[in-house]
């Protein structure tokens, strides 16, 4: 009668664990996530004492799962070889998710997604886009954000 129960148990406890493991999420990499091939971190601290350390830029990128225009975003301008290259090369990269990260998404006043913040290495504000933007007018900018050195 005890090996039934205990098998029913081990059971139980096997399937609730491969539910758990099924809901973690893609990215393994805890405050970090990949978006078209480009990591971005997702807490901003972490990111600003990066930006300080190698006096880079911050590009802060506010996006939602559901949101159309930031999926035509990512799938036309992060995959444009150049706004890639130049991502990397001279900014530090982080995403928030105004839905999960609302405390975040208040403090920079953001209302809509996309919306683009480009900040100094010691977080003040050089530069932001609300809305989608074409790819060519964000590689532009971009590029003209990479030009900033801290004095």
């Amino acid at each position: 009668m005890y090996p039934k129960k205990w098998m029913f148990v081990l059971l139980a406890l096997i399937t609730l664990t491969s539910g758990y493991l099924y809901m973690q999420p893609d990215n393994p990499v805890a405050g970090k996530i990949t978006l078209q091939g480009l990591n971005f971190h997702t807490d901003l601290q972490p990111a600003l004492l990066e930006a300080s350390s190698q006096g880079k830029p911050v590009f802060v990128y506010f996006r939602s799962e559901y949101c159309g225009w930031c999926k035509k975003f990512e799938e036309e301008t992060f995959t444009n070889r150049s706004v890639a290259r130049t991502l990397n090369e001279n900014f530090i990269l982080v995403s928030i998710d105004v839905n999960k990260q609302k405390n975040e998404t208040r403090d920079f006043r953001v209302r809509g997604t996309p919306a683009e913040v480009f900040l100094d290495p010691k977080g003040t504000e050089i530069k932001r886009i609300p809305g989608y933007t074409e790819t060519e007018v964000f590689l532009d900018t971009i590029n003209q954000i990479a030009k900033y050195k801290e004095a």
